[in-house]
């Protein structure tokens, strides 16, 4: 669930710090299934306990290196004002108590300095879990596991949490800030409510996993940059090409870099228009 309103970073570590300390602070006892979480690979994880639970997909966390706001990957809440926004928190709070020990697998960090990441209690990923009971819906914006999408249409099929109610009351929470921002009113949402429409809509979309990883600054051969321009257009850039040098890349936007091009197209991105197509890696 976002929030028209930017939460305070004063306290908030950097990213970078956080996944410093995850090294120090990485229990022993991680099982190889959360460590194939993303695509098989080990992550760097986090453990801590929770001591607030702000939304249904929004939590502050207590870790050794100091206290985090942690932002639910891959779902999004109806908000507070929303038809089940309330319903949705309250899941969240249950599941959640305040002292439960939760193991964070970090992906990125968004615009309000907080920490978006996979959620586990032992061994059950409690960002799923949100989905499965019908309290949050897949997050399309920044998917990049059709399994949410399928979880979304099981619940939706069960009419569990926010699926019991009416079509028009069932808003998704983006559309609904949107709304906000451009002060509009929404009679009915635009979102197809459908498993397909869910992976499609994440298919256009660039994969954000492991953004966490990807450096400000290139790593050995992998100096492709993948910037995303005030359009949103996804456009990379070899080294030596017109506009390379003057290309900025940033994470936290889902910027990225690329070992080759066919690496870049295959993620979503194109060369700048005009430039012919080549397959230089």
């Amino acid at each position: 669930m976002g929030s028209s309103k930017r939460p305070s970073g004063r306290n908030q570590p950097s990213l970078r710090w956080i996944l410093i300390a995850a090294v120090y602070f990485l229990p022993a006892a991680w099982s190889s299934t959360h460590a194939a979480a993303h695509d098989g690979n080990a992550a760097a994880v986090l453990v801590g306990r929770v001591t607030e639970v702000t939304d249904g997909d929004t939590i502050h966390v207590a870790l050794a290196s100091g206290p985090i706001i942690v932002r639910l990957h891959s779902i999004d809440t109806p908000e507070r004002a929303q038809p089940w926004g309330r319903q949705a928190t309250a899941a969240l709070e249950r599941r959640l108590r305040q002292g439960t020990q939760v193991t964070l697998q970090p992906v990125t960090q968004d615009d309000y300095d907080r920490l978006v990441a996979v959620v586990y209690v032992n061994d059950e990923n409690v960002n799923a879990w949100m989905v499965q009971q019908g309290h949050a819906w897949a997050y399309r914006h920044y998917l990049d596991d059709a399994q949410y999408c399928a979880w979304e249409q099981q619940a939706r099929a069960s009419g569990l949490g926010v699926w019991s109610l009416p079509s028009t009351k069932r808003i998704a929470p983006w559309e609904y800030r949107e709304a906000e921002r451009e002060q509009t009113q929404i009679v009915m949402g635009s979102t197809v409510e459908t498993e397909t429409a869910c992976v499609a809509a994440m298919n256009q979309r660039s994969p954000v996993t492991n953004k966490a990883a990807q450096p400000s600054t290139p790593a050995g051969p992998c100096r492709i940059k993948g910037n995303i321009n005030d359009k949103g257009d996804r456009i990379y850039h070899v080294p030596g090409s017109e506009s390379y040098e003057r290309t900025g890349i940033s994470t936290s936007r889902g910027e990225r870099w690329f070992c080759t091009e066919e690496e870049a197209r295959k993620a979503g991105w194109r060369a700048p228009r005009g430039n012919p197509d080549r397959s230089r890696n």
